[in-house]
């Protein structure tokens, strides 16, 4: 089970453009990730606004300390963004789209941040 399920119902029974925010701040434990350590907690700010067809995730402030493949990376990014859809087709939507779970209507955010972390240690 992820940690990093958000709910978003709310958001999208409402009108395009709303949005909320939240905050994290946290220790990441062992194991989470079978391929990175957090040595540092994971800090992130994350705004996810309401599109016509999902939502869209937009991440500021995104900062760690990790080690991967047995190096220390610093992991400091300003802004990245992905987009959610209620109706996906992994076939012909690009790669930074991914699916909303429609049974209970959330995202989560562990692929994304995974990727993230791994694409900002190169």
């Amino acid at each position: 089970m992820s940690m990093f399920i958000i709910p978003v119902w709310d958001i999208l029974t409402s009108y395009a453009g709303d949005s909320k925010e939240f905050g994290f701040d946290g220790e990441i434990y062992p194991g989470y990730y079978d391929d990175i350590n957090f040595l540092e907690p994971l800090r992130f700010h994350l705004k996810i606004i309401g599109l016509d067809d999902g939502v869209e995730a937009v991440f500021t402030k995104f900062y760690t300390t990790i080690e991967f493949e047995w190096k220390k990376h610093p992991i400091s990014i300003e802004n990245f963004e992905r987009s959610f859809k209620k109706q996906f087709d992994p076939i012909t939507d690009p790669d930074d789209i991914y699916p909303i779970n429609t049974s209970n209507m959330s995202i989560d955010l562990w692929p994304i941040i995974r990727e993230e972390i791994i694409m900002a240690t190169f």
